[in-house]
C-alpha cells in the first residue's frame, strides 16, 4: 500500500518549500514521489522538486480535481506504475478545490493500492484577516478538508495573525489532528503520521465547478529539439498566466532579470532560470522577489500570474531583453 498525503495552500503559500523540506526528512530507504500540478502551463513547481532530487510526475494548464479527475487519475496511475513509491505526497494548484482529489483517493479502483493519510493545508496566517481570502469558497473548504494546518512564513506574522490561526483551530469541526506554526516550509515530519479523516465536509462542494479555458488538459512536454522559447498561456477561475519554456543554452542577466520582475504588477512570479549567477529558484508573492541556488535545469521556465490579462508579446520582449551578454 503506498500511504498517500494531500498538501494543499492558496497560491504562494510555500507549498513547494514544504514539501522539500518534508522530503529532507524521509527515512532512509524509502522512495518518495511527488505528483505535481499547477494552474499555469511551464510546470515551474515539478521543475524545482526535479532539480533537487524528487522523483516528480507534472500535470501542468489546469485542476487535477476538475474533468472527472480524469488528467489526475492518468498522472497518478502512470506515477505508479512508473515509480512504485512507498510515500507518495500530491500537490494541487493553489486555485484547486480538494474535494474531488480526496474522493478519488478512496474510490474502490485504489482501495488496494492507496492508503489515505493525513491532509495538510499550508497557509498565510496573514490572510485569515484578508477579505479577499475569507471570501474565496476554494480558500474556506482548503482550510475545511485538512486534517493538519499549518501555518507558513510566520516571520512575518503579527500577534493578532497568531490568535486568528489559534482561533481557527479551535472552531475546526472535527478537531484538525495537529497543527504547526512553522517559517520556510519547515514542516516536522510527525505532522503526516496520522491518519486520514473521511468525515470532512466540504463547506463549498460547489466552489470549483467550471471549465478551463484548455479543454485537453494535457501536460506540457519539453522543448523539442532544435527549439528555443515556447510561450504558453492559461485562464480560468479569474485568473491569467503566461510562462515560457526556455533553451538551456540562453544565459540570463540575473541583475536584469531582477529590475524586470520587480517593476511587475503581477500576483505571483515563479521560475527556475539559467543566469550568469548561477540556476536560481525565483519566486515573488505580495512584491517581495526571493530567490535561491539550485542545480542546472534541463530547461529554463518562468511564469507570471495575475487576476487581470497579460500582454504576452511586451512580456516577452523585456525577458529577451534580460539575456546575458553573449
Amino acid at each position: 500500500m503506498i500511504r498517500t498525503h494531500l498538501i494543499t495552500g492558496f497560491l504562494g503559500v510555500g507549498k513547494t518549500t514544504a514539501i522539500l523540506h518534508l522530503l529532507k526528512q524521509k527515512p532512509a530507504g524509502e522512495k518518495w514521489a511527488v505528483l505535481v500540478n499547477e494552474f499555469g502551463e511551464v510546470g515551474v513547481d515539478g521543475a524545482i522538486l526535479a532539480s533537487q532530487g524528487a522523483v516528480v510526475k507534472e500535470v501542468p494548464g489546469g485542476c487535477l480535481c476538475c474533468v472527472s479527475g480524469l488528467p489526475f487519475q492518468i498522472g497518478l496511475n502512470m506515477l505508479i506504475a512508473r515509480e512504485k513509491p512507498d510515500v507518495l505526497l500530491i500537490e494541487p494548484t493553489g486555485l484547486g478545490h480538494p474535494r474531488n482529489i480526496l474522493q478519488t483517493l478512496r474510490n474502490e479502483h485504489y482501495r488496494d493500492i492507496l492508503q489515505p493519510g493525513a491532509s495538510l493545508c499550508v497557509l498565510d496566517p496573514r490572510h485569515l484577516s484578508d477579505p479577499r481570502y475569507l471570501d474565496n469558497d476554494v480558500f474556506a473548504d482548503q482550510i475545511q478538508l485538512a486534517d493538519v494546518l499549518v501555518a507558513n512564513k510566520t516571520d512575518l506574522a503579527t500577534d493578532a495573525d497568531r490568535s486568528a490561526f489559534e482561533q481557527l483551530l479551535q472552531r475546526a469541526e472535527p478537531a484538525k489532528s495537529a497543527s504547526a506554526w512553522v517559517v520556510n516550509g519547515e514542516i516536522p515530519l510527525e505532522l503526516l503520521a496520522g491518519g486520514a479523516q473521511p468525515q470532512r465536509l466540504a463547506l463549498h462542494p460547489e466552489a470549483h465547478a467550471h471549465q478551463h479555458a484548455r479543454e485537453d488538459l494535457a501536460p506540457q512536454k519539453a522543448l523539442a529539439e532544435g527549439e528555443e522559447l515556447r510561450l504558453l498561456e492559461n485562464h480560468g477561475q479569474g485568473y491569467y498566466s503566461v510562462g515560457w519554456l526556455i533553451s538551456a543554452d540562453w544565459v540570463f542577466s540575473a541583475r536584469a532579470l531582477r529590475g524586470w520582475l520587480n517593476s511587475l504588477d503581477v500576483q505571483r512570479v515563479k521560475g527556475i532560470i539559467l543566469t550568469d549567477e548561477g540556476p536560481l529558484v525565483l519566486n515573488m508573492r505580495d512584491g517581495v522577489l526571493t530567490e535561491m541556488p539550485t542545480r542546472m535545469p534541463e530547461e529554463s521556465r518562468l511564469e507570471l500570474l495575475h487576476s487581470q490579462p497579460l500582454m504576452a508579446a511586451e512580456l516577452q520582449q523585456v525577458l529577451l531583453a534580460c539575456r546575458a551578454e553573449q
